[in-house]
């Protein structure tokens, strides 16, 4: 008999240096897992995982834990699965991939929370602020930057911050000539990491670029890093609803 309620997988980069990349997947799991809302909920890390888990019948959903429709999400989750145009339909399990994290249409309202706690600690307006997204962004792919100025659209749209940016820490602009570039009387920045967990990239790289234009400058243009936005618990409210969209998408087909 086939379990009545949708099994989730998570499937995340993973680490080979950091465990603290994976704690925010394995904790939004056990999340899902506490609502009761699903059957199975499992975590795959594509660094460490070179085969995919072994899956429970009925339906799954495989939710990209990225912040982009890069490589991982378009060809490494495809091929590990074996799914054809998002999905593949067995006699006992049907695969259904959701869209990725990065892209959410929601992911928006959670970073300008992110950006409105920062306000609320240091005594700032929103509309006082510049807002900074930092991605990962690649030279070879133009995934990252969309899916980033995809959610500095959303955000500026509603104009709740003075300025909202975007900067890079592997493609133009830099992170560092963005920073560089930031006039001295300008308003304080609030930086938040478009990254899905707390990885090298989050907690060393952001932090380190910072205090190396602070060091190098002598900048005292009050900056604000906030962290990366994959950690926050809102994030399970958007697997929830990203795992309804996809229910309905292939429902229709």
């Amino acid at each position: 008999m086939l379990p009545t309620r949708p099994s989730v997988l998570i499937v995340a980069h993973g680490s080979s240096v950091s465990d603290d990349a994976q704690e925010a997947a394995k904790q939004h799991a056990l999340t899902l897992q506490q609502s009761n809302r699903y059957g199975k909920i499992d975590v795959c890390f594509l660094v460490k995982d070179h085969s995919p888990p072994k899956l429970p019948s009925g339906e799954v959903f495989l939710l990209p834990f990225f912040m982009s429709n890069g490589y991982f999400v378009t060809r490494r989750i495809p091929e590990l699965f074996e799914l054809k145009d998002g999905r593949r339909i067995c006699a006992d399990r049907q695969l259904y991939q959701c869209d990725a994290l990065g892209i959410d249409p929601e992911l928006a309202g959670i970073i300008s929370s992110m950006a409105r706690d920062v306000c609320a600690e240091q005594g700032y307006a929103p509309a006082d602020i510049h807002l900074g997204l930092v991605a990962h962004g690649s030279e070879k792919s133009t995934a990252s930057a969309e899916a980033t100025y995809l959610q500095q659209k959303a955000i500026d749209s509603v104009q709740e911050f003075a300025h909202v940016s975007a900067a890079f820490l592997n493609e133009a602009p830099f992170l560092g000539q963005w920073l560089q570039d930031q006039p001295e009387d300008g308003p304080p920045l609030v930086l938040i990491g478009l990254f899905a967990a707390e990885g090298p990239h989050a907690t060393e790289d952001v932090p380190g670029a910072i205090a190396k234009w602070q060091e190098e400058t002598g900048s005292t243009l009050p900056a604000h890093y906030a962290g990366a936005v994959g950690t926050r618990p809102e994030i399970v409210r958007l697997i929830q609803q990203s795992i309804s969209r996809c229910a309905i998408k292939f429902s229709e087909i």
